[in-house]
């Protein structure tokens, strides 16, 4: 069973509409993580109130949470700046279920479609942090140590290197408003790089890998892509 899990402080609410009205869901589907107070949403959809500091993982897992203790076995998590298809959740859900990754996300080029797991080195993302699918009984949650940038690197590479990988379709999706909420708030900029220095720390050996294997193939082409560790 698919929900819907949306944080939002209410600041793009005609988008906020749309997309609850076009996701393709029943409203007690849809777990809105309310940030700010007096979000306007309709009645109907499930609504948590966190007012704390911010903290986009925590209130990923708290809608992950809450859908889950209604029964869903696949959670969409989104943000409130998207356009989607009326049945792109659905296609990402059946994507999901059929391969036994444990994300699903929208195609990302160069990459082809389907489920992608080892080798991580070099690592490039697959997941889009904007829209993922992810399956409950695989056990992967958001880690709230990344407080704003980095956590859907982070569960691409655990869902590729722990679980079952992270698989990738053609879907209809628009992501309007990327890093502007971001970039407008110095708070959030300094957090962001707190956020880099904690995953350069988790990381290292990968990262220091990838740099590697980026210099050999800048040096020698594309062969060097076959010497790289079993990471």
């Amino acid at each position: 069973m698919l929900f819907m899990t949306i944080p939002t402080a209410g600041a793009r609410q005609e988008l906020l509409s749309a997309l609850i009205q076009d996701c393709g869901l029943p409203l007690d589907h849809i777990v809105i993580v309310a940030t700010k107070p007096n979000v306007e949403l309709p009645d109907g959809v499930v609504v948590l109130e966190d007012f704390d500091t911010a903290n986009i993982q925590r209130w990923w897992a708290s809608g992950i949470e809450e859908a889950q203790r209604r029964g869903a076995t696949a959670v969409a998590v989104l943000n409130d700046d998207i356009r989607v298809g009326h049945g792109s959740l659905a296609s990402l859900h059946e994507a999901l279920m059929s391969t036994g990754a444990a994300i699903a996300s929208p195609s990302r080029p160069p990459f082809k479609n389907g489920v992608h797991r080892r080798p991580l080195a070099p690592y490039e993302p697959r997941l889009w942090g904007s829209l993922w699918v992810v399956r409950v009984d695989s056990g992967l949650r958001p880690d709230p140590r990344y407080v704003w940038w980095y956590g859907d690197n982070d569960l691409d590479i655990r869902a590729r290197r722990d679980h079952g990988g992270v698989v990738l379709c053609d879907v209809e999706y628009e992501h309007l408003h990327p890093s502007e909420g971001t970039s407008s708030n110095p708070a959030l900029v300094a957090q962001t790089d707190i956020d880099a220095q904690t995953f350069e720390a988790q990381y290292a050996r990968l990262l220091r890998l990838s740099r590697l294997i980026r210099r050999w193939q800048s040096r020698f082409g594309q062969r060097g892509g076959k010497h790289h560790a079993g990471i």
